[in-house]
């Protein structure tokens, strides 16, 4: 399925689909699976004749299978976009089909942008304007590469003017990477708490004290000194506002 050149809509899906988990379908010719021989001589209803010989409780080639995927879990709790943002991309590229509720222009212009995607099943990748090519990044996994670049503890913080191109430097992309990098730096709790406080949210500064001179003063005792003029100690006082 995976290798048939022409593929149509509905197979393209199921590929997207499928595409998250490492499986292997081989094709078994209907007269060597006898698993399904048996299933098929199952009783279904009570005014089929019944097969008069003997069924056995055993499948010939008996196994039992599992398979576990974390983005099929994810996908079953609602947390996982069913279709990632370059799925018409992908679309194109394989089957070169349009998506339909595109008029000429768009459909000009959908063209011109997707010569710079490149598609590596099961991975697809842009050729930027830098010359770089980077890996598109789905919705299910676009906050954690922003965790990583900006909250991890080499992240270190830093703006969203600064965490996008570092995403940039790491080889990822989409399209709303710069709005969306803003938007968790914003959301940073730690940001909140240790970022710096602009002049529009700092507290008025007030004077504490509204004196005139000689109305506050201070008095001090110092000594002993040597002995000058028969004194030992000096008395000072300060004025708080002239001093």
């Amino acid at each position: 399925m995976f290798t048939k050149k022409d593929a149509k809509p509905r197979l393209i899906r199921w590929i997207l689909v499928l595409q998250e988990f490492d499986i292997d379908i081989k094709d078994k010719k209907g007269t060597e699976n006898q698993v399904a021989d048996h299933l098929s001589r199952l009783e279904m209803g009570r005014n089929q004749e019944k097969d008069k010989t003997n069924i056995l409780e055993t499948f010939p080639d008996e196994q039992l299978f599992a398979a576990t995927s974390t983005a099929a879990t994810a996908m079953a709790a609602g947390k996982l976009s069913e279709t990632p943002w370059y799925a018409d991309i992908v679309n194109y590229i394989v089957s070169e089909l349009l998506p339909h509720e595109l008029n000429y222009q768009a459909r000009k212009r959908f063209q011109n942008d997707a010569k710079h995607y490149y598609w590596d099943e099961p991975l697809l990748f842009k050729h930027c304007v830098d010359q770089i090519i980077r890996r598109c990044i789905p919705q299910e996994e676009q906050k954690e590469v922003l965790h990583h670049c900006h909250a991890a503890p080499y992240g270190g913080h830093l703006g969203g003017n600064k965490t996008a191109p570092k995403v940039l430097q790491y080889g990822f992309y989409w399209p709303t990477l710069f709005k969306d990098a803003q938007a968790f730096y914003k959301s940073c709790d730690k940001c909140k708490r240790t970022g710096n406080i602009s002049r529009r949210h700092e507290m008025p500064l007030h004077n504490i004290l509204e004196v005139e001179i000689f109305d506050v003063e201070g008095i001090d005792f110092m000594g002993t000194f040597p002995v000058s003029c028969g004194n030992l100690y000096i008395l000072l006082a300060v004025d708080y506002v002239s001093k």
